[in-house]
């Protein structure tokens, strides 16, 4: 009985190790803003922008001039648009539920 729940420890731990592995974003020489929030299409980001301040919800479309955002936090039922060129910082959570 020990040696199955010894067994079934391991298994879960390599389960999660390889899912929060997969949630590591790696950061390319060449990356950018842009670039960085249209590989994270539908997770939850928060921009921090220009001004100081912080907006965050689920990315839902990325063009050269506006970013999308859907379902934005603390404000659940809204959208929000933002110029590119406001943008200063894109923080993903990456580990954790």
């Amino acid at each position: 009985m020990k040696r199955y729940l010894l067994l079934i420890g391991f298994i879960v731990a390599a389960v999660c190790s390889s899912l929060s592995a997969q949630d590591k974003i790696g950061l390319q020489s060449n990356a950018t803003v842009l670039g960085i929030l249209q590989g994270s299409a539908g997770k939850t980001v928060e921009l921090r922008l220009n001004s100081g301040e912080k907006i965050g919800g689920k990315g839902a479309q990325v063009t050269d001039q506006v970013v999308h955002l859907s379902n934005l936090t603390g404000a659940e039922y809204f959208d929000g648009f933002i110029n590119t060129k406001d943008i200063s910082a894109v923080v993903i959570r990456t580990g954790g539920k």
